[in-house]
């Protein structure tokens, strides 16, 4: 018998919710199939099998499930499950099929076409949604992101000539993210510095990768690959910090980076980004973009990052102080691009495009000196983008 406990999905919530299995209760299962789907405050998550069996469902579609907690078992065979069924029979705790799911169907809305999780059916109740509204979404599962979209729909289409005061429900994504910046602002002494960096060569190199690849490369893809290949000099900068007086350090080069397209504010993580071309990163990043705007990133996309980037590129924007994530030691923003006029050392003055990158770290691990430095080195290898490529091919 294997047990199907929770893992740990996303550091902002204690709870999931179950939303669907997506394999039947006693069906025999593959090793690999995707089993059941959870959702959490920023995305939905499917768990596949690691056995081949048959599997028995010990909690119900619908349940709230913390990190840790077994919500299945996979038995050798059916006569093995019907075993562990007849030993459980009437203790009340994992009969899958039993009364207690009865129980728990009736109460998610028996008799209806469709069924709410936990968290859909406490947003529901708070926003005052109808089975009219709920019924018009057309779907057999409803989740929490179901019920926030409805919710926002419903605030959109509020007249303005309405009477001011009305309250403007935040959406549990929003609520999350309000959550993970507090504990920012509680826990970490962060410090801030910011440097000034021309980029007229880096452009140049972004829009011959563009044109060579078919894939387009911007600013962000370079930084990313940039940046991902510094673990190794400054290692302090990609690592968590311990209340016993330690950091510890990060194995590999996985940078987040912040992805905002109205539908919420994601970080999903660029998995090994030092050993990524700036034409794989561009590929990710377009991947995310497709993601942000359906809402679908999995959990395990939205976790592991060693340092993050904060987006904040447009044109208008100058520079952004960011937050540091907790469980990291820096997070680095990339500003809009400016075009100002330069001198030339023969007094000629001509036009330069630059940007503000920022450095927000944690002063118990990194100084200010360190920082500096670390933005420099950012600063040498955008400058010098040919450079950097033909260091990390050599190296390759």
């Amino acid at each position: 018998m294997i047990e199907i406990t929770v893992p740990k999905l996303n550091n902002n919530d204690a709870q999931y919710d179950l939303v669907e299995w997506l394999a039947e209760d006693g069906a025999t299962v593959a090793k690999d199939e995707d089993l059941v789907t959870l959702e959490t405050s920023k995305a939905a998550e499917d768990l596949v099998s690691e056995h081949d069996g048959v599997l028995h469902h010990a909690v119900g579609a619908g349940e709230q499930v913390a990190p840790g907690a077994v919500i299945g078992r996979i038995f050798a065979d059916a006569a093995a499950r019907d075993a562990f069924l007849a030993a459980g029979s009437g203790s009340g705790g994992d009969s899958g099929s039993g009364a207690g799911s009865g129980a728990r169907a009736e109460a998610l809305g028996e008799g209806t076409d469709f069924v709410l999780t936990a968290s859909a059916r406490a947003r529901a109740a708070e926003s005052g949604i109808t089975e009219e509204e709920l019924r018009s979404l057309g779907k057999r599962i409803i989740k929490g992101s179901d019920i926030e979209a409805l919710a926002e729909r419903r605030a959109a289409a509020v007249s303005a000539t309405e009477v001011p005061g009305n309250r403007l429900e935040l959406s549990q994504h929003q609520r999350a993210i309000g959550a993970v910046v507090t504990e920012s602002h509680r826990t970490v002494p962060a410090s801030f510095t910011v440097v000034r960096i021309r980029v007229d060569a880096a452009e140049a190199a972004a829009r011959e990768l563009s044109a060579a690849s078919g894939t387009m490369v911007g600013l962000p893809a370079l930084l990313i690959n940039r940046l991902a290949s510094l673990r190794e000099s400054f290692p302090a900068f990609f690592a968590t910090y311990h209340e016993d007086g330690y950091v510890l350090l990060a194995e590999q080069s996985h940078v987040g980076v912040t992805v905002d397209l109205g539908k919420g504010l994601y970080i999903p993580v660029v998995r090994d980004a030092d050993r990524l071309s700036e034409v794989e990163v561009a590929e990710q990043l377009e991947d995310f973009r497709f993601s942000a705007l359906r809402g679908d990133f999995r959990g395990s996309e939205l976790m592991g990052a060693a340092i993050t980037l904060s987006l904040n590129n447009d044109e208008d924007v100058l520079l952004t102080q960011p937050i540091v994530f907790p469980g990291q030691t820096c997070m680095v923003s990339l500003g809009g691009v400016q075009t100002g006029l330069e001198l030339a050392a023969d007094g000629s003055v001509f036009a330069a495009r630059y940007v503000h990158v920022g450095l927000a770290f944690d002063h118990r691990v990194v100084n200010g000196r360190e920082a500096v430095q670390f933005l420099q080195a950012i600063k040498g290898a955008l400058q010098a983008p040919a450079a950097q490529r033909e260091t990390a091919t050599t190296a390759g």
